[in-house]
C-alpha cells in the first residue's frame, strides 16, 4: 500500500499532537494534499529556500519542519513577488507538500523542550509552565451477555481504562435493554417491528480525549448490535498535563561556567552568550527552546539557579542578571534544530513499525543565522 500525505500526517500528530499548540500558532499541514503519495520526507527546521531547493534536487514528496511557514503572514495572493509567495508557488509546482509541528513539538512529551534536557543530562524532569490538562470522559455502552468479555477486552486495548499505573480498568453492572427494530435494520437480536427486551451489561469507564474518537470506532467495530448505544459524559478530573519549557536538576553541581561549557558542546557551538556569576554552583536548570524568555519568573520560582533558551534581548539579560538567575541563549536554532533528527527517527520508527518504507532526508542547511567573527 502506497503512503499517502495524511498518513505521515497521522503519524507526526501522535508524537506532536495539534491541539497542543498554542493559539496563535499554525501547525498542521500548511501547504499540499493529504492524498498525494509519498516515497520520501526531508526533515528541516524551516522551510526556507535553501530547503525547498534542496527537497527539489532530491525528488522529496514532502517536506515535514519544526517553524510553520505560514505564521504571521499576511497572505492576499500567491506570487513569486514576495518570498512566501515564491515559496509556496515552488512546492506546488513541484507537487511538495509541507507539515509543521511548531508549539505542539514544544509541549509534547519527547519534542523539542524533553529532546534538550535529555541532551544536557537533567535529571528528575517536569514541565516548567503548564498550558492544559487533557479532557477525560466516562464512555459506557450496553452490551449483551454474550460479548461482554470481546468488547470489554477490546475497549482496554484501544487505550481507555487508564488511571494511574493501571489499565483496561471498568465497572460492570447488570440491567435491562429494549428496543424495536424498524424496517431495514438487521438486529442482532429480536425481530423487526417487535420490541425486544434483552440482558445486558452495561461497560463504563474513563479515556482521555486523545483516545476518545478511537474508543468510539472500536465499540462500534467489536459490538454485535448495528447501533449500538454509546454514552460519552465529560469528567471534572483532568488526564495528563501539558505545558511548555522544562526543569530539571544538574548532576553533578557544578559552577555555572563549567555547566555553560558543558551546554555549549552538547549544542555543538563554537561560543555561546551567557550572564551571570560564572563562579556560583548551579544544581537546578529550567529551559525553553528557541524563545522563551518569558519564564524567567516561573524558572526562579520553581528554584532554577540557570535558565536557557534563545533570541535573548539586552534588557531581558539584564532582568535575569537582577533576579540573580544564571541565563544562557543557546541560540534560537541550536536549541531547537537538535529535535529534528529525534522526529525524523520517529517517523522512521513508525512507518516501519506498520510494515511500511519510506526515504528519510535530514536537511544539510545550516540555518544559524548568526556568525561570531
Amino acid at each position: 500500500m502506497s503512503l499517502k500525505c495524511g498518513d505521515i500526517i497521522d503519524v507526526v500528530k501522535k508524537l506532536a499532537p495539534e491541539n497542543l499548540q498554542e493559539k496563535w500558532d499554525n501547525s498542521g499541514l500548511n501547504v499540499g494534499d493529504r492524498e498525494t503519495s509519498v516515497k520520501k520526507i526531508l526533515f528541516a527546521l524551516d522551510a526556507v529556500d535553501s530547503v525547498i531547493d534542496e527537497a527539489i534536487e532530491n525528488d522529496v514528496d514532502m517536506i515535514i519542519t519544526h517553524h510553520p511557514m505560514l505564521l504571521f503572514v499576511d497572505l492576499k495572493n500567491i506570487t513569486t513577488d514576495s518570498e512566501v509567495g515564491r515559496r509556496i508557488y515552488k512546492l506546488i509546482r513541484n507537487n511538495i507538500s509541507l507539515y509543521c509541528a511548531h508549539t505542539s513539538l514544544d509541549v509534547a512529551y519527547g519534542g523539542t523542550n524533553d529532546v534538550l534536557s535529555n541532551l544536557i543530562e537533567l535529571s528528575d524532569i517536569e514541565i516548567l509552565q503548564e498550558t492544559k490538562a487533557e479532557k477525560v470522559f466516562k464512555v459506557a455502552t450496553y452490551v449483551p451477555f454474550d460479548s461482554v468479555d470481546n468488547v470489554r477486552k477490546a475497549m482496554g486495548d484501544s487505550g481507555c481504562g487508564h488511571i494511574g499505573n493501571y489499565s483496561h480498568c471498568t465497572f460492570s453492572s447488570e440491567g435491562k435493554g429494549q428496543f424495536k427494530p424498524l424496517e431495514g435494520t438487521n438486529p442482532y437480536i429480536g425481530e423487526t417491528g417487535v420490541i425486544e427486551t434483552v440482558n445486558e451489561i452495561k461497560i463504563e469507564t474513563v479515556v482521555n480525549e486523545k483516545n476518545l474518537s478511537k474508543v468510539i470506532k472500536v465499540i462500534n467495530d467489536s459490538h454485535p448490535y448495528e447501533e449500538p448505544a454509546i454514552d460519552i459524559m465529560p469528567m471534572e478530573i483532568k488526564g495528563e498535563k501539558q505545558g511548555i519549557g522544562r526543569i530539571g536538576n544538574i548532576k553533578p553541581e557544578m559552577t555555572f561556567i563549567e555547566f555553560s561549557k558543558f551546554v555549549k558542546n552538547k549544542l555543538g557551538l563554537d561560543s555561546m552568550r551567557i550572564t551571570g556569576d560564572e563562579n556560583k554552583i548551579v544544581k537546578r536548570c529550567a529551559l525553553c527552546t528557541g524563545a522563551g524568555t518569558d519564564f524567567f519568573n516561573i524558572a526562579k520560582s520553581k528554584g532554577a539557579d540557570v535558565y536557557i533558551t534563545g533570541d535573548v534581548k539586552f534588557h531581558e539579560a539584564q532582568k535575569a542578571l537582577s533576579m540573580g538567575l544564571c541565563l544562557i541563549d543557546g541560540t534560537h536554532y541550536a536549541t531547537e534544530n537538535i529535535a529534528v533528527p529525534v522526529m525524523a527517527e520517529y517517523v522512521k520508527n513508525a512507518v516501519e513499525n506498520k510494515g511500511e518504507k519510506v526515504e528519510i532526508i535530514i536537511s544539510k542547511f545550516n540555518g544559524q543565522t548568526f556568525k561570531n567573527i
